[in-house]
């Protein structure tokens, strides 16, 4: 009875045994592997929403001019306004970096400073008045848009803020042209629509306005112009807005403690933009 007893006993030991030895065993070994998959390396490959530029003779012609920053990529007037009717029509827009044939972020911030300065909007005779800017690359969602779209319909969104003004840029990724704008003007604040900037803006564009006058509504508040052998005309709309201010917020200062000087009881604020006549 005893020796039964002992046996018992020792049986009963030596499943505890095996029991607790197996689950040290088995946290050990999911330990182990926990600490590999944390410390591996590895990269997820997702697809760009944009395909990179592919015509070669474009690059080539670059190539042979010796600076490939000289001059972006050049587009027929039809992907011109393939861009355009689709980035106007967008429903949202997918973040993206930026493709081969697509200009940098750096790039895109520097065609808007110029862009600025050729347009007659200056900050700042003393000093740069922007305090804060951003940038975005994006392409248009739409429900009729699948699969990987042509670098041209993306655009960069540059937005440059300061105590004067305050601008949102819409650059394309692809030719770094400003194809539309709208800027809001705290100072200086002009008295009518400066139809002048129109055909500036389209200049700067990289097109060529037609020889038809150009089209203004009743209250002389906006402005129309067509393109030279194109679909695309240019808009401009001038707004006097009142009680606007300039909001300190957003650069993360205490609006409580800024300034009375930056704060007016009215803004201008003035559109360019591109369209596709009969969309």
């Amino acid at each position: 009875m005893n020796k039964a007893y002992k046996y018992t006993l020792f049986t009963v030991f030596l499943s505890l045994v095996f029991a607790f030895g197996s689950m040290v065993g088995m946290n050990f070994i999911l330990e182990a592997r926990e600490k590999q998959m944390l410390t591996e390396n590895g990269r997820v490959v997702v697809e760009a929403p944009v395909r990179a530029w592919q015509k070669e003779e474009d690059r080539e012609e670059r190539e042979n001019l010796g600076n490939s920053d000289q001059e972006n990529y050049i587009l027929t007037m039809e992907q011109v306004a393939e861009a355009i009717g689709s980035w106007n029509s967008r429903t949202g827009e997918t973040v993206h970096n930026p493709v081969v044939g697509q200009i940098s972020m750096a790039e895109a911030i520097q065609k808007g400073e110029m862009w600025l300065s050729d347009m007659g909007i200056e900050a700042n005779e003393q000093e740069s008045d922007v305090h804060f800017v951003n940038a975005t690359l994006g392409v248009p969602k739409q429900n009729e848009l699948s699969g990987q779209l042509e670098p041209y319909y993306s655009f960069w969104t540059v937005q440059f803020s300061g105590e004067v003004v305050n601008a949102i840029l819409y650059i394309n990724a692809v030719t770094g042209k400003i194809l539309g704008a709208e800027v809001s003007l705290y100072r200086n604040l002009p008295d009518k629509l400066p139809v002048e900037k129109l055909s500036l803006f389209v200049e700067l564009a990289g097109l060529q306005e037609s020889d038809t006058e150009t089209v203004f509504d009743p209250d002389g508040t906006s402005a129309f112009l067509e393109m030279a052998d194109s679909r695309l005309c240019a808009e401009m709309e001038f707004q006097r807005r009142q009680n606007g201010y300039f909001d300190l917020t957003q650069y993360g200062q205490d609006s409580m403690g800024a300034n009375p000087d930056l704060y007016y009881n009215e803004y201008a604020v003035i559109t360019y933009k591109l369209a596709v006549m009969g969309e």
